[in-house]
């Protein structure tokens, strides 16, 4: 009799690791890259309300080495952002997440205090832990960045530096440089939820990630605080792309995870990685270029 209670006791014991083994303990990926895509988003939220300083240079002469740049700087102390919903790709290991904030009295990226009432500010964040998952995100950054850029040189405008040389027909010496440096605050991405179908982000049919960026342009000056003179519409919007691969170094390589957590929504991501890229990219919105968005709240 004890001996059968004891080989009972033993399969029971056997079948309970078994079933810890099969099931695995969670890890910790999951939970930093939830991280990592709420401070994205606390960063997307700190540039659209307090602003950043961009500063840009980019030589396109045809006798030099084409080459540019784009640097962004934007710090501030911020609270009351919310979390609006967090989705978790498993297979990429992507975290991905929306919030808002609701403003008050602001300080801006130039120094003024800005009262706001009844302003509800929404973005994004994105966040993974798997290397083989970040090129889209990292060309997704690189066209925000683009964007800032490109709104500062329309709106502050740019400076352009020209040297071109010829000797007996044949161009010797052709420099074209260009200059950017401006603090603009109040710029937003239009349509940011996951299933907009006209979403302000995403990715193109060639894995090219783009940003729409928009602008009152009565929020921008330039970086010494003078106000701008602009002529054209109030509200201004701009296209930044940003591209996966660097075809003069090489790819990035790595592989996908993930785990479950409580309170995240499990689906699917539109994000090209990999394999999944081409079967993805067919679900992505119209690529830049297509009808302009409705204006986004702010």
């Amino acid at each position: 009799m004890k001996w059968r209670k004891f080989g009972q006791s033993t399969l029971m014991a056997t079948l309970i690791s078994f079933c810890l083994w099969s099931i695995g303990w969670a890890g910790n990926k999951q939970l930093m890259s939830e991280k990592m895509a709420k401070q994205d988003l606390k960063r997307n939220l700190v540039e659209m309300v307090v602003g950043y300083k961009v500063r840009s240079e980019g030589q396109f002469g045809l006798t030099e080495n084409p080459n540019y740049r784009i640097q962004t700087k934007a710090g501030a102390l911020i609270k009351g952002i919310n979390v609006e919903k967090m989705i978790y790709d498993k297979e990429k290991d992507i975290a991905f997440c929306t919030g808002y904030i609701d403003l008050g009295d602001v300080i801006n990226v130039v120094g003024e205090r800005m009262s706001f009432k009844n302003v509800r500010v929404r973005g994004y964040g994105f966040g993974t832990m798997t290397p083989s998952s970040k090129p889209p995100l990292m060309a997704l950054r690189a066209a925000l960045l683009n964007a800032y850029d490109e709104l500062a040189a329309k709106i502050v405008g740019e400076r352009i530096m020209s040297v071109s040389e010829a000797e007996n027909f044949i161009l010797t010496n052709d420099i074209n440089r260009s200059k950017v440096l401006a603090a603009v605050y109040g710029a937003y991405i239009p349509n940011i939820d996951l299933d907009h179908p006209n979403r302000g982000w995403g990715w193109d049919e060639d894995g090219n990630a783009f940003v729409r960026l928009r602008l009152d342009v009565r929020k921008v000056r330039d970086i010494l605080g003078q106000n701008i003179r602009y002529e054209g519409p109030n509200i201004v919007e701009v296209i930044g792309r940003g591209a996966q691969k660097d075809e003069l170094s090489g790819p990035q390589e790595g592989a996908p995870g993930g785990s479950r957590l409580h309170g995240t929504e499990y689906r699917s991501l539109p994000v090209p990685t990999g394999s999944t890229a081409e079967r993805e990219l067919k679900a992505v919105p119209a690529p830049p270029g297509g009808p302009t968005p409705p204006q986004a709240q702010q």
